[in-house]
């Protein structure tokens, strides 16, 4: 016989199949707002275009006493993103490039006139799809 402070199996059970089912809409709600969601959400809403816009590489450099350090960049590839938006019924029809600068150091050059200057920033990717079945 069950104890009063014990749950029975059948609560058990229902109480995990609510997790679940919890834990199941969150990730339904975090993949919508992904670019692979976003491009299938646009699909279904027969939309004509859809953009997307994404961070394909960043630039860190810094200014030392003297002379600038070419400090670190890191590339991101998106290939196989970009093939999963066009397997969605979106052809890819335009792509465009910025630099967005996030910073910038500078310091007076030792014993010369001038400055050395350090940008740091981002590269974005501006992707433009075409709907295929509109």
């Amino acid at each position: 016989m069950a104890s009063i402070f014990k749950k029975s199996e059948e609560e058990l059970r229902i109480e995990q199949q609510k997790k679940e089912e919890a834990k199941n809409a969150r990730l339904h709600q975090e993949w919508l707002k992904s670019p692979l969601g976003l491009a299938t959400t646009a699909k279904e809403n027969e939309n004509g275009f859809f953009e997307l816009e994404l961070e394909i590489g960043s630039s860190t450099r810094s200014v030392t006493f003297g002379s600038s350090d070419f400090g670190s960049h890191k590339k991101k590839d998106f290939s196989g993103l970009l093939s999963q938006i066009e397997s969605v019924g979106w052809k890819l029809e335009h792509v465009g490039y910025y630099f967005m600068v996030t910073g910038e150091t500078s310091r007076d050059k030792f014993l010369a006139s001038g400055q050395n200057v350090a940008v740091n920033g981002k590269t974005m990717g501006v992707y433009l799809f075409r709907n295929t079945g509109a």
